[in-house]
């Protein structure tokens, strides 16, 4: 688990004031080779893994995992993942309670905010392919 102090020199590292978005490249450096673990209202909702290229691994909190990749658009940050058709877009900032991430809707904020629980080098667990009937 990431202290706090450790917590505190990555978000003073991030080259972003108090509520102003990441851009892609901090994103990118902030994430690549790394696993954020997100929480929401104080309980786990995910993780993701960030590769080279801009891809990406996302784990359920049910443990399933789907592949995605991401791209910046209109100040924010967008994903796609292989089983969904849907795009997601977040914008990324250090707020005062800490590094957050806000569901982006027609370049909107809506609300709902994930938070940045951990940050760490371990792979995720994702289980292979689906295989069989």
């Amino acid at each position: 688990m990431i202290s706090r102090f450790a917590l505190l020199a990555l978000l003073l590292a991030a080259p972003a004031a108090a509520g102003e978005p990441l851009t892609a490249e901090a994103f990118e450096r902030l994430a690549e080779g790394r696993v954020l673990h997100f929480s929401w209202q104080g309980q786990s909702f995910g993780a993701e893994q960030y590769f080279r290229g801009r891809r990406s691994l996302w784990q359920y909190g049910d443990g399933s995992c789907a592949e995605g990749v991401w791209w910046p658009e209109a100040g924010g940050i967008c994903f796609r993942y292989a089983e969904r058709s849907d795009t997601q877009c977040w914008r990324f900032e250090d707020r005062p309670g800490g590094f957050a991430a806000e569901l982006v809707e027609d370049g909107a904020g809506t609300g709902f905010v994930l938070e940045l629980s951990r940050r760490d080098d371990a792979p995720l667990p994702c289980p292979g392919p689906r295989v069989g009937s």
